[in-house]
């Protein structure tokens, strides 16, 4: 189990939706810095193939952070659909989102390409986290829809075997 200290607590309540906002704005810049939401995928599932549990998306993750952060007073904290959180659709959406991540890494032909793609995915994925965490509960999306979430899951349960 993680420790959570107030230096944690700290940086998720503060410094992970500020880096949300800066993913989500900088490649309106320059649409290169849209390789920043795939490299912040990878962090994550970096992080569950060293550690115990996911404390990537219990501390670090920028979305986390952001929908816990923006949606805290207007979302309606209702519990999230039974066939939203069964393990058929959470796994199925999670096979999918993966095979449309590696399809877009395998078919980009450049760095410009490639960020468009993980933006693109980044944007498509975050509407769709707000709209359930408004109608839900904040964090909805990332504890029931999540390809991230689900992945490192998924390794921390095949690491216990």
């Amino acid at each position: 189990m993680i420790k959570v200290t107030k230096r944690k607590k700290w940086f998720y309540e503060n410094a992970t939706w500020i880096l949300f906002l800066i993913m989500a704005a900088l490649p309106l810049i320059d649409i290169r810095f849209g390789i920043l939401g795939l490299l912040s995928m990878f962090i994550g599932l970096g992080f569950s193939l060293f550690t115990k549990g996911k404390p990537y998306c219990a501390y670090y993750c920028p979305r986390g952070g952001a929908l816990k952060k923006l949606l805290a007073k207007i979302s309606f904290g209702k519990s999230v659909p039974k066939f939203i959180s069964n393990r058929y659709t959470r796994y199925g959406l999670t096979l999918l989102l993966t095979i449309k991540t590696i399809s877009g890494l395998m078919k980009a032909e450049s760095l410009t390409e490639l960020s468009i793609v993980a933006h693109m995915g980044f944007i498509a994925t975050t509407l769709i986290a707000l709209a359930l965490g408004i109608v839900t509960k904040p964090r909805a999306y990332c504890s029931d829809i999540c390809h991230v979430g689900n992945i490192a899951w998924i390794t921390n349960k095949v690491r216990r075997k």
